[in-house]
Protein backbone atom coordinates (compact mmCIF):
# COMPACT_ATOMS: atom_id res chain seq x y z
CA UNK A 1 0.00 0.00 0.00
CA UNK A 2 1.65 2.90 -1.16
CA UNK A 3 0.11 5.99 0.31
CA UNK A 4 1.16 9.19 1.43
CA UNK A 5 -0.93 10.32 4.00
CA UNK A 6 -0.75 8.01 6.85
CA UNK A 7 -4.53 7.79 8.54
CA UNK A 8 -5.61 6.64 4.81
CA UNK A 9 -2.74 4.07 4.26
CA UNK A 10 -3.52 2.82 7.59
CA UNK A 11 -7.07 2.64 7.36
CA UNK A 12 -6.55 1.28 3.98
CA UNK A 13 -3.98 -1.50 5.61
CA UNK A 14 -6.32 -2.34 8.34
CA UNK A 15 -9.06 -3.38 6.06
CA UNK A 16 -6.82 -5.76 3.85
CA UNK A 17 -5.16 -6.69 7.02
CA UNK A 18 -7.25 -9.90 8.01
CA UNK A 19 -7.20 -11.59 4.38
CA UNK A 20 -3.47 -10.03 3.33
CA UNK A 21 0.25 -9.54 4.56
CA UNK A 22 0.70 -6.03 3.87
CA UNK A 23 3.14 -3.77 3.43
CA UNK A 24 2.90 0.13 3.62
CA UNK A 25 5.06 2.80 2.07
CA UNK A 26 4.74 6.54 2.49
CA UNK A 27 6.73 7.30 -0.98
CA UNK A 28 7.76 6.19 -3.97
CA UNK A 29 11.41 5.24 -2.93
CA UNK A 30 9.36 3.16 0.23
CA UNK A 31 7.37 1.47 -2.26
CA UNK A 32 10.70 0.52 -4.51
CA UNK A 33 12.87 -0.41 -1.71
CA UNK A 34 9.66 -3.04 -0.86
CA UNK A 35 9.12 -4.79 -4.23
CA UNK A 36 10.35 -8.35 -4.70
CA UNK A 37 8.85 -11.04 -5.98
CA UNK A 38 6.99 -12.11 -2.89
CA UNK A 39 4.42 -8.74 -3.72
CA UNK A 40 1.67 -10.09 -5.88
CA UNK A 41 -0.15 -6.71 -5.90
CA UNK A 42 0.80 -2.69 -5.08
CA UNK A 43 -1.79 -0.43 -4.52
CA UNK A 44 -0.57 3.00 -5.55
CA UNK A 45 -1.51 6.30 -5.05
CA UNK A 46 -0.48 8.73 -7.95
CA UNK A 47 0.50 11.58 -5.76
CA UNK A 48 3.65 10.71 -3.83
CA UNK A 49 6.58 12.47 -2.42
CA UNK A 50 9.66 12.10 -3.61
CA UNK A 51 8.98 10.10 -6.80
CA UNK A 52 5.51 10.78 -8.22
CA UNK A 53 3.69 8.07 -8.22
CA UNK A 54 3.30 7.52 -12.18
CA UNK A 55 6.98 7.95 -12.21
CA UNK A 56 6.90 5.32 -9.59
CA UNK A 57 4.60 3.11 -11.78
CA UNK A 58 7.04 3.18 -14.68
CA UNK A 59 9.70 1.99 -12.47
CA UNK A 60 8.12 -0.86 -11.16
CA UNK A 61 7.16 -2.09 -14.72
CA UNK A 62 10.51 -1.41 -15.41
CA UNK A 63 11.52 -3.58 -12.69
CA UNK A 64 10.87 -7.25 -13.56
CA UNK A 65 8.97 -8.01 -11.10
CA UNK A 66 5.06 -9.52 -12.04
CA UNK A 67 3.59 -7.71 -9.54
CA UNK A 68 -0.41 -6.18 -10.41
CA UNK A 69 -0.71 -2.04 -9.81
CA UNK A 70 -3.73 -0.68 -8.70
CA UNK A 71 -3.91 3.07 -9.02
CA UNK A 72 -5.92 3.89 -5.92
CA UNK A 73 -6.01 7.77 -5.84
CA UNK A 74 -7.65 11.40 -5.66
CA UNK A 75 -7.23 11.90 -8.86
CA UNK A 76 -10.13 11.73 -11.01
CA UNK A 77 -9.80 9.34 -14.55
CA UNK A 78 -9.10 11.54 -17.75
CA UNK A 79 -7.42 10.47 -21.12
CA UNK A 80 -4.02 9.97 -19.32
CA UNK A 81 -5.85 6.84 -18.01
CA UNK A 82 -5.23 5.03 -21.15
CA UNK A 83 -1.66 5.18 -21.43
CA UNK A 84 -1.35 3.97 -17.82
CA UNK A 85 0.21 0.69 -16.88
CA UNK A 86 -2.17 -0.24 -14.34
CA UNK A 87 -4.40 -2.96 -13.71
CA UNK A 88 -7.04 -1.39 -12.00
CA UNK A 89 -8.19 2.64 -10.80
CA UNK A 90 -9.88 2.99 -7.93
CA UNK A 91 -10.84 6.72 -6.83
CA UNK A 92 -10.90 7.70 -3.55
CA UNK A 93 -12.39 7.33 -0.91
CA UNK A 94 -12.90 3.16 -1.51
CA UNK A 95 -14.67 1.24 0.94
CA UNK A 96 -13.24 -2.06 2.31
CA UNK A 97 -15.10 -4.22 -0.49
CA UNK A 98 -14.02 -2.79 -3.27
CA UNK A 99 -10.38 -2.86 -1.94
CA UNK A 100 -10.80 -6.41 -1.46
CA UNK A 101 -13.01 -7.28 -4.44
CA UNK A 102 -9.92 -5.39 -6.24
CA UNK A 103 -6.87 -7.33 -4.80
CA UNK A 104 -8.65 -10.69 -5.14
CA UNK A 105 -9.33 -10.40 -8.53
CA UNK A 106 -5.92 -9.06 -9.10
CA UNK A 107 -4.23 -11.93 -7.47
CA UNK A 108 -6.39 -14.39 -9.28
CA UNK A 109 -5.32 -13.18 -12.56
CA UNK A 110 -1.66 -13.21 -11.54
CA UNK A 111 -1.94 -16.95 -10.14
CA UNK A 112 -3.40 -17.98 -13.85
CA UNK A 113 -1.01 -15.90 -15.78
CA UNK A 114 1.40 -17.50 -14.06
CA UNK A 115 0.44 -21.17 -14.49
CA UNK A 116 0.19 -20.60 -17.96
CA UNK A 117 3.52 -19.35 -18.32
CA UNK A 118 5.01 -22.31 -16.02
CA UNK A 119 2.45 -24.76 -18.12
CA UNK A 120 3.92 -23.14 -21.67
CA UNK A 121 7.49 -23.85 -20.63
CA UNK A 122 6.70 -27.20 -19.44
CA UNK A 123 5.36 -28.28 -22.55
CA UNK A 124 8.05 -26.51 -24.81
CA UNK A 125 10.73 -28.58 -22.43
CA UNK A 126 8.27 -31.70 -23.54
CA UNK A 127 8.58 -31.06 -26.76
CA UNK A 128 12.05 -30.57 -27.40
CA UNK A 129 12.82 -33.69 -25.40
CA UNK A 130 9.99 -35.63 -27.29
CA UNK A 131 12.00 -38.01 -29.74
CA UNK A 132 15.44 -36.55 -28.39
CA UNK A 133 18.07 -39.27 -28.90
CA UNK A 134 18.80 -40.48 -25.35
CA UNK A 135 15.90 -39.39 -23.79
CA UNK A 136 12.92 -42.31 -22.56
CA UNK A 137 10.20 -42.12 -21.39
CA UNK A 138 11.24 -43.95 -18.77
CA UNK A 139 13.32 -41.48 -17.87
CA UNK A 140 12.58 -40.88 -13.93
CA UNK A 141 13.30 -36.93 -15.15
CA UNK A 142 11.04 -36.99 -17.74
CA UNK A 143 8.18 -38.62 -15.92
CA UNK A 144 8.10 -36.10 -13.61
CA UNK A 145 8.27 -33.24 -15.96
CA UNK A 146 5.23 -34.56 -17.56
CA UNK A 147 3.60 -35.09 -13.62
CA UNK A 148 3.92 -31.82 -13.11
CA UNK A 149 3.01 -30.64 -16.25
CA UNK A 150 -0.05 -32.47 -15.67
CA UNK A 151 -0.67 -31.07 -11.92
CA UNK A 152 -0.25 -27.93 -13.56
CA UNK A 153 -2.49 -28.24 -16.26
CA UNK A 154 -5.54 -29.27 -13.87
CA UNK A 155 -4.34 -25.95 -11.60
CA UNK A 156 -4.88 -24.07 -14.59
CA UNK A 157 -8.40 -25.21 -15.52
CA UNK A 158 -9.56 -25.06 -12.12
CA UNK A 159 -8.56 -21.83 -11.70
CA UNK A 160 -10.03 -20.89 -15.09
CA UNK A 161 -13.32 -22.14 -13.44
CA UNK A 162 -13.05 -19.16 -11.14
CA UNK A 163 -12.45 -16.84 -13.27
CA UNK A 164 -15.29 -13.88 -14.60
CA UNK A 165 -15.29 -12.08 -17.76
CA UNK A 166 -13.62 -8.91 -15.81
CA UNK A 167 -10.81 -11.29 -15.32
CA UNK A 168 -10.35 -12.15 -18.94
CA UNK A 169 -10.53 -8.38 -19.78
CA UNK A 170 -7.79 -8.09 -16.98
CA UNK A 171 -6.03 -10.78 -19.12
CA UNK A 172 -6.30 -9.83 -22.18
CA UNK A 173 -6.01 -6.01 -22.00
CA UNK A 174 -2.85 -5.25 -24.30
CA UNK A 175 -3.63 -8.25 -26.82
CA UNK A 176 -6.10 -6.08 -28.69
CA UNK A 177 -5.47 -2.75 -27.73
CA UNK A 178 -1.64 -2.10 -29.06
CA UNK A 179 -0.34 -1.56 -25.29
CA UNK A 180 2.50 -3.34 -26.72
CA UNK A 181 3.12 -1.19 -29.61
CA UNK A 182 1.62 -3.51 -31.73
CA UNK A 183 -0.71 -2.27 -34.47
CA UNK A 184 -1.71 -5.33 -36.27
CA UNK A 185 -2.36 -9.12 -34.74
CA UNK A 186 0.26 -10.40 -37.23
CA UNK A 187 2.85 -8.13 -35.20
CA UNK A 188 2.88 -10.00 -32.33
CA UNK A 189 4.44 -12.71 -34.10
CA UNK A 190 7.02 -10.19 -35.62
Amino acid sequence: MAEDEADVRELYADRLATDYDVITAADGEATLAALDDSVDVVFLDRRLPGIHGDDTLELIRGSGVGVRVAAVTGVGADADLVDLPVDAYLEKPVDACRLRETVDRLVRVARYDDGVRRYYALSQKQAALDGAPGVSEADPAYRELVRRRGTLRRGIEDLRGGLDDADYELLFRGLDDGDAGHDEPRDLYA
